[in-house]
């Protein structure tokens, strides 16, 4: 990697290991049932199988979720330690900075703090998520970074996770 790549990607882990933080075993999405009726502070602490009420339908639980945020083949029985967790969000943050590289023509001369927005949004989102902020993606890349801000408050996305995206979004402006 480049400095500037390596740079990039220590600022996009540091916000990442914030806004997402890390979990040794899989818990289950936040809005599906299992999290609703059995809400625990052990859920990503704990194996799954022992937070869980017997007779639990782990189906019930999806996506299930583990590390920094990882979806993708995630199970109840997922495990993953810390050094992995980092070594993977690294590798999904190059992913996903190449690939907005490829779809957004400006990406690739965007600001550093630019970048980091786009990429933590991206990790949330997934690069298709990202891409349906199409009047902001527009306004970042005529560096109208005020009402790109503006129209990032007015989503649903903004509404769903908190401090997150008032955090991007100062940062945006």
């Amino acid at each position: 990697a480049t400095t500037s790549q390596t740079k990039l990607l220590r600022q996009v882990v540091s916000d990442l290991d914030r806004h997402e933080g890390f979990r040794e075993f899989a818990y289950p999405d936040p809005l599906s049932s299992i999290a609703k009726t059995q809400p625990s502070k052990d859920w990503g602490f704990k194996p799954a199988r022992e937070v869980a009420k017997p007779g639990t339908n782990f189906d019930q639980g999806k996506p299930w979720t583990v590390g920094f945020g990882f979806t993708h083949g995630v199970t109840p029985d997922s495990r993953m330690n810390r050094i992995t967790a980092e070594r993977r969000l690294e590798q999904e943050i190059l992913d996903v900075d190449r690939a907005l590289s490829n779809v957004l023509s400006w990406y690739k001369d965007a600001s550093f703090v630019t970048k980091t927005v786009l990429l933590n949004m991206a990790f949330n989102l997934g690069v298709k998520g990202l891409l349906g902020f199409r009047n902001t993606l527009t306004f970042i890349s005529q560096k109208n970074y005020e009402q790109a801000a503006r129209n990032m408050t007015q989503s649903l996305w903004y509404k769903q996770v908190g401090n997150r995206a008032k955090e991007l979004t100062e940062r945006m402006r």
